[in-house]
């Protein structure tokens, strides 16, 4: 039976399934395959809660978006001084 899940932006399981067609795994790290961005962390929890991707490639994914947006935050606010 299809696990029943309407996220934030009201999409089911099927819609989040079709996104999840647009990803790729990239060592353990999950990444859309129109960008090479990772997803947000509510999207990730969406898959997780599909069984789409484990617990590891969720953790790892979440915490290389995290550190990119560290780094880039700390960059601009160098710059902005």
């Amino acid at each position: 039976m299809e696990k029943l899940l309407k996220n934030d932006s009201g999409y089911g399981a099927f819609r989040i399934r079709e996104e999840f067609a647009d990803t790729f795994l990239d060592g353990d790290i999950l990444k859309w395959t129109v960008n090479g961005q990772i997803p947000f962390d509510d999207m990730l929890a969406d898959f997780r809660t599909l069984e789409l991707i484990d617990e590891n490639v969720q953790l790892a994914s979440n915490m290389v978006r995290e550190a990119g947006n560290d780094a880039f935050w700390q960059g601009y606010f160098r710059n902005a001084v």
